[in-house]
């Protein structure tokens, strides 16, 4: 449970938290996370993460004195590390050293033969000096052998990355084989009989273009060698004996990564070769929100009864991993997207100050109306390709190990995990296809899985994500009032609409809705209306509600506000299905549709007259308005002729064939 590390007393983290029982595990992490307890070595499989054991608060040193005693007094430091040193010679001859085939040694074998080389220095430098010998192994020198093996078997592989066996007696071998032969003596005899088989040039182009090739995949290093060894006859290469030798060669530093890709695929490439950031996730709330589709996890049973799946769009804080807004849909698009960085503002009530998605589905409709940049500071495009940039995939596939697995109907991970817990139970789902869930009940099992994820520890902190989300501030991050998150949310659309006597219409999503501006009473307003027919405006609407949208006009100088609008009211032609207040708005608008005909009549009317162009200027007559009753008329004097009549007879006007000539129009008028 206690070591040195370079000169270092540590302690083992696990058994802090573990079989020591000292600290619990929450609480280590949140120390570390705080910077109060100093890991030299971060764990991995086979190494324990190290503790520096001054850095520890004094109340858990307490806790270990009284409980095992003080760990300064009863560990021993190694001091056989204190004997290696650098050897610029072995470095020296491995870089320089040449095989058979003209090829370097390969980069790992160079570090694996230094390593060794200095260590058995230091096992030579031992033996042959008595205070060194008494230092390096605790001053007990009986079994010689068997201690410097167990010492040299527990040197940090990744600092001294030494082949040398275990085995007391192998281990004296080598050592005896290393002071008479030198550095010779530890290159691998492999190297010595399989690459004596030498390779021309134009050979190893053919080698790994034919290694690359995926149209006509060689399967195996048999066929390859095979197919070289008929093409070498022709070509007058050498033959090979070894498949061995064919592996060396496209297995090479510098020739991996040339086939790599075609092999394994561009993506595993990239992940193998290209250079990786460090980065450092962000210590306040609201710094950076994530946001990133995915299925959603579960099956449920659609309208026909089939099994189906479907689309979720989260939206997280990158501090805390809580999930702010989501939405469940058919498909990743654009109201998706809105909806659910809608939900993340009115749950956060703050800006953002860095907004980072894909540019996938819908989000270049919802940078038309800039819907982005004016929520957050920045926007990025996060790297296509790039899970391990994007934290919300990481946390993510967390999220559906801890909590959507728990449900039977779960879909399964994706198609690239590879525990057999991370898949779906098909059997078991198809059995029991009756028992399903709905859409609405499959939305509902996510909600509880996100709020249990909200509401779990924070695996740096220990702390509830939601509190840590809660408890933190972000001093640039401006509150959100009222009015912006109504303004926030309007979508503009891209292309502007004509006002008709119909209304305003357009189709949003293969739906058709129509508009009026209406007046204090809810009733059209007729004065707006007949001044703005075949005018266009630039709409903005909330894909949410649809009951109401704005109208702006462009200017010079951007868009300026117009009015709002409201959905149409629409009216039963039959009376038989009309409601109480049909007949009573039916009459209404009539009536104003009359007046407002009158009014511009009038209008006109009185400019001609002014300026000597109405029709009695010139002794005729001015056609009456359709349908409008004249108030000057006297009663008992006949009436004159309505155009509305005139339309009704000709209207009724039986033309036979070839006697339209005959028709005339001006006598029947």
């Amino acid at each position: 449970m206690f070591e040195y590390f370079n000169n270092i007393l540590t302690v083992h983290a696990s058994w802090l938290y573990g079989d020591g029982n000292i600290i619990t595990e929450s609480n280590y992490k949140l120390l570390c996370f705080r910077g109060w307890i100093n890991v030299i070595r971060r764990g991995c499989k086979g190494t324990p993460a190290l503790v520096e054991y001054s850095s520890i608060p004094d109340r858990f040193k307490e806790v270990i004195i009284e409980k095992y005693g003080d760990p300064q007094k009863t560990t021993k430091q190694n001091n056989f590390k204190d004997f290696i040193e650098l050897d610029a010679k072995a470095l020296q001859f491995f870089n320089d050293y040449t095989l058979d085939s003209g090829d370097a040694l390969p980069e790992k074998s160079k570090n694996e033969y230094v390593a060794n080389a200095v260590v058995l220095n230091a096992v030579h430098k031992i033996i042959t000096e008595r205070s060194a010998k008494r230092l390096a192994l605790g001053g007990k020198t009986s079994k010689l052998w068997d201690k410097m093996a167990d010492i040299i078997s527990e040197l940090p592989r990744h600092t001294y990355p030494h082949s040398l066996p275990k085995n007391p007696r192998r281990l004296k071998e080598k050592y005896k084989s290393y002071s008479k032969q030198g550095y010779e003596s530890l290159i691998h005899r492999g190297f010595c009989n399989k690459n004596s088989e030498k390779i021309n040039d134009d050979a190893k182009s053919w080698l790994l273009s034919r290694w690359a090739n995926q149209t006509d995949r060689c399967a195996t290093y048999k066929q390859l060698l095979a197919e070289y060894n008929a093409l070498a006859l022709e070509k007058g290469w050498k033959v090979l004996q070894y498949e061995k030798t064919l592996y060396l060669y496209l297995n090479q530093e510098a020739i991996v990564p040339l086939w790599y890709g075609n092999r394994m695929g561009e993506g595993k490439s990239k992940e193998k070769f290209t250079w990786h950031f460090s980065t450092k996730m962000p210590t306040m709330r609201d710094s950076l929100w994530y946001s990133d589709g995915t299925k959603l996890n579960f099956f449920y049973l659609d309208n026909e009864g089939k099994i189906a799946t479907c689309q979720v769009y989260e939206v997280m804080d990158a501090f805390s991993e809580v999930f702010l807004g989501f939405h469940v849909s058919p498909t990743e698009n654009y109201q998706a997207q809105f909806s659910a960085f809608k939900m993340a503002v009115q749950m956060a009530q703050h800006h953002p100050y860095e907004i980072q998605f894909d540019n996938q589905g819908g989000h270049k409709k919802l940078d038309t109306g800039n819907f982005l940049s004016k929520l957050a500071h920045l926007t990025r495009k996060s790297q296509p390709y790039n899970g391990k940039s994007k934290t919300i995939e990481s946390a993510f596939g967390r999220f559906q190990q801890e909590f959507l697995a728990r449900y039977w109907f779960f879909t399964g991970q994706n198609i690239t995990a590879k525990r057999d817990s991370s898949r779906a139970n098909s059997e078991y789902i198809l059995a029991n296809k009756h028992g399903l869930p709905t859409l609405d009940q499959a939305i509902a099992a996510y909600v509880e899985c996100r709020n249990m994820w909200n509401a779990a520890p924070h695996f740096a902190t220990g702390q509830p994500r939601i509190q840590m989300y809660e408890e933190s501030h972000n001093p640039n991050t401006p509150k959100i009032n009222l009015f912006e998150i109504v303004n926030l949310f309007w979508i503009e659309r891209p292309q502007p609409v004509m006002y008709s006597a119909y209304g305003l219409s357009f189709r949003e999503k293969n739906v058709k809705y129509t508009y009026m501006v209406a007046d204090e009473d809810g009733q059209p307003n007729f004065d707006w209306h007949y001044k703005n027919i075949d005018k266009k405006f630039v709409v903005k609407f909330d894909p949410e509600d649809m009951s109401m949208i704005y109208l702006y006009e462009n200017t010079p100088s951007g868009l300026r506000f117009v009015t709002e609008a409201v959905t149409k009211t629409e009216v039963h032609r039959n009376t038989q299905e009309q409601e109480a207040w049909e007949a009573g708005f039916i009459k209404n608008v009539v009536d104003k549709n009359k007046k407002l005909r009158i009014k511009i009549k009038d209008q006109i009317d009185t400019v001609q007259e002014v300026h000597n162009h109405h029709p009695e200027n010139y002794g005729l007559v001015s056609p009456r308005l359709r349908g409008i009753k004249d108030p000057q008329k006297i009663k008992g004097k006949k009436q004159k002729v309505q155009y509305q009549d005139v339309d009704k007879t000709l209207s009724n006007v039986v033309v036979l064939e070839n006697d339209q000539d005959d028709i005339d129009i001006y006598k029947i008028m």
